[in-house]
């Protein structure tokens, strides 16, 4: 009943909003409020291999949003938000998690700047938790990312870009003691070359290091401390046909483990890297989109891998209001370690969203997960639905 009644305030609040933001200051800065209530059912909430729970939540989250620069140069967004997670069984699993999100953007004639920072609060199990995922728990961790992009212009037909970021995940609690927090920084470089007013080509490099620290001393001696990327490679994006927009990265990436005990992970190697994104407009109301990935990964235990994939999906515009989504993936992992582990991991997923006006959205989504591994412990599915009503005002 208490759910009901919040939705239903939520929707009288909704219909009585006029186009302006909850409060406006100055001519820059709109400040709005964000609500979501959301029902899901979940067949494995633990990614167990056998003798899986399943329950059904409610996850409601609450927070703001500050919009500034409207008419200026230098434009920024910031998004808070809280989500109060509510299991109706395993009341084990409730949790409060907190995540803020951030952009800032300046541009003048010559070049641009773009910066974005993100904190998300986790509460949720991966492919490579497997202990916690067998003994039936959830792994708390603190997820950062922040990067800063600039792009300068040379000439009218060349121009360069240069960015740096940094990820990071620490373990919290218990599982803290086995996982190893991870900090990764990269720095991109390319110089590219307007062929036409909309492709552009040329040459890209990043560096990328990754440090692990804390977890379990057998990890460390294992897998080592820390580890180098190497990538260079061609890159073309733009507006390849008139409905066709690319964005593509082929070329080859250089990884030294630097450290470990086992020779399977502390040799250097090298591979094919791949980055590719290809949307499409069949017609006006329908879109195509393509992804394919091929690059080096990190697991929770220090675990290298080589994971390849690609994805598929297409939106359809029913009416103006009404959207369906539909995207099948699939990612082969192939780790880098003595027991030969490698995985297949297919998710299919069916949505629908209904947006009535710039202030609502009602979505529901059905999602398929199979983590199929040749290490028992590690192969799992799972079925997920979800109904949420956005509220942003």
């Amino acid at each position: 009943m208490k759910k009901i009644t919040l939705i239903s305030a939520l929707f009288a609040a909704a219909f009585s909003m006029n186009a302006a933001p909850l409060v406006t200051i100055g001519d820059q800065l709109d400040l709005f409020f964000k609500g979501e209530v959301s029902g899901t059912w979940n067949s494995n909430i633990t990614y167990r291999n056998q003798d899986k729970v399943n329950d059904y939540s409610a996850v409601f989250r609450l927070g703001g949003e500050l919009d500034y620069g409207r008419n200026s140069k230098f434009k920024a967004n910031v998004k808070f938000l809280e989500n109060l997670t509510r299991f109706a069984e395993r009341k084990e699993f409730n949790s409060n998690l907190a995540s803020l999100f951030a952009t800032a953007s300046y541009t003048e004639s010559q070049w641009k700047v773009l910066a974005d920072f993100s904190f998300v609060q986790n509460y949720q199990n991966t492919s490579t938790t497997t202990q916690a995922n067998a003994s039936g728990d959830l792994v708390r961790s603190d997820i950062y990312n922040a990067g800063i992009n600039g792009t300068y212009d040379f000439t009218e037909k060349f121009y360069g870009e240069l960015g740096f970021r940094w990820y990071s995940i620490q373990y919290q609690g218990m599982w803290g003691d086995l996982y190893s927090d991870l900090d990764t920084y990269s720095v991109p470089v390319s110089i590219l070359y307007r062929v036409t007013e909309k492709i552009s080509a040329g040459l890209s490099y990043t560096y990328r290091y990754t440090e692990f620290s804390g977890g379990n001393l057998f990890n460390s001696l294992y897998y080592g401390n820390s580890r180098s990327d190497h990538s260079v490679g061609v890159t073309v994006r733009g507006q390849l046909l008139p409905k066709l927009n690319a964005l593509l990265y082929g070329g080859w990436v250089y990884r030294d483990p630097q450290g470990g005990l086992d020779p399977s992970t502390s040799e250097s190697e090298s591979t094919f890297a791949l980055r590719a994104e290809l949307g499409y407009e069949l017609t006006e109301k329908i879109g195509l989109f393509a992804i394919a990935t091929r690059d080096f990964g990190s697991g929770a235990q220090r675990q290298i891998s080589l994971n390849t994939g690609c994805e598929v999906g297409a939106n359809y515009a029913i009416t103006s209001y009404l959207t369906a989504t539909t995207s099948f993936s699939y990612t082969n992992a192939e780790y880098q370690q003595s027991d030969d582990r490698e995985d297949d991991i297919y998710i299919a997923r069916v949505g629908l969203s209904y947006i009535p006006n710039k202030f609502i959205k009602i979505s529901a989504n059905y999602r398929y997960y199979n983590n199929a591994s040749n290490l028992e412990a590690a192969a799992y599915n799972q079925h997920l639905v979800d109904l949420t009503f956005a509220l942003r005002y």
